[in-house]
């Protein structure tokens, strides 16, 4: 449809309209405000410039909104301006703006909680409280569970850049040269590679099983050929309630919503970490000298798979 036309919305979208206006002018909605709120209608639509089918998911008569919780894997450095998405699903009463990063209007997500669910005054649905950090799968949760992924050479070169960031070392999990290490070396440091897929089966990101270095070092090796249960992980992606990919944000975006129901905000279609980096400027995969991960890569190849299998059904036009 023409973008200067949005479609008609519903009556619960006019009230999460009215909630986002009385957020811009710091008060109660009012008649006065109806110029505006149609101007909002449209702003709130420049998201779908990144992509155009995202329009027609202003109308909230889409998705499958019987679900009544999901649970965030959040892979290290895949994205953790997703959290956006996953909680203005759960709570529409949120000011159109909240979110974190870039461009948001700073909220603590984890204040949400009211113990272990959400806000009922903001929020009808609710989110496993996984923030802070980065929480691995749950056996009994994978079917309501929702994740990003990244290649994982970028992954690697991204957590490099992040202060060796490794969620689940230890100090003595550290090689006494780990401050030393150059991004080729870190990726060869036992327990770092193959984060996601360990992540999948319900271990940290970065985890050495045996803490003796020449058990250590075989981990590492089964890791690069593939040794980790990479089946039993695979079969994990194909099981999760969505499946993103940071290369194709926008689209995972708007997929995300195809599938699970609720309107995307602009916030959500900003990929940060902070703000001293933004967008997809790719690293270059040479610091890494040849090192491959190929347990994580054998897990990215599937969840490629199942986004674009996911895109075309959901979202058909929503590719670019």
């Amino acid at each position: 449809p023409p973008r200067s036309t949005p479609k008609p919305s519903s009556a619960a979208s006019d009230v999460y309209k009215r909630q986002a206006l009385a957020w811009e002018f710091g008060g109660q909605f009012n008649a006065n405000h109806a110029p505006m709120m149609r101007l909002l209608a449209v702003v709130a639509l420049t998201a779908a410039e990144l992509c155009p089918p995202c329009f027609h998911l202003q109308n909230a008569l889409h998705g499958n909104r019987t679900r009544q919780s999901l649970r965030w894997l959040h892979v290290p450095k895949t994205g953790s301006t997703f959290q956006n998405s996953i909680f203005h699903w759960a709570c529409p009463g949120l000011p159109y703006r909240a979110g974190y990063g870039p461009g948001a209007t700073p909220i603590r997500f984890a204040k949400l909680y009211d113990g272990s669910r959400l806000n009922r005054t903001l929020c009808d649905r609710d989110v496993d409280q996984t923030l802070p950090g980065h929480k691995p799968m749950k056996a009994d949760r994978v079917d309501d569970t929702v994740a990003m992924f990244r290649r994982p050479a970028q992954r690697l070169l991204s957590a490099f850049r992040d202060r060796k960031h490794a969620d689940g070392f230890q100090d003595r999990d550290k090689a006494p040269n780990w401050r030393d290490l150059n991004a080729s070396g870190y990726a060869r440091h036992p327990g770092i590679a193959g984060c996601a897929t360990r992540m999948l089966l319900g271990a940290k990101c970065a985890h050495i099983h045996q803490k003796s270095e020449e058990t250590a070092r075989a981990t590492t090796e089964a890791a690069r050929s593939g040794g980790l249960p990479v089946a039993k992980a695979t079969a994990v992606v194909r099981r999760l309630a969505f499946v993103g990919l940071q290369e194709r944000w926008a689209e995972s975006i708007c997929l995300f919503h195809a599938t699970l129901g609720g309107a995307p905000r602009k916030v959500e279609f900003v990929v940060a970490h902070s703000r001293r980096r933004t967008g997809f400027v790719p690293y270059d995969e040479g610091r890494l000298d040849g090192f491959v991960d190929a347990a994580d890569e054998a897990v990215y190849a599937e969840a490629a798979r199942v986004f674009e299998a996911n895109l075309k059904r959901f979202a058909p036009d929503c590719v670019s």
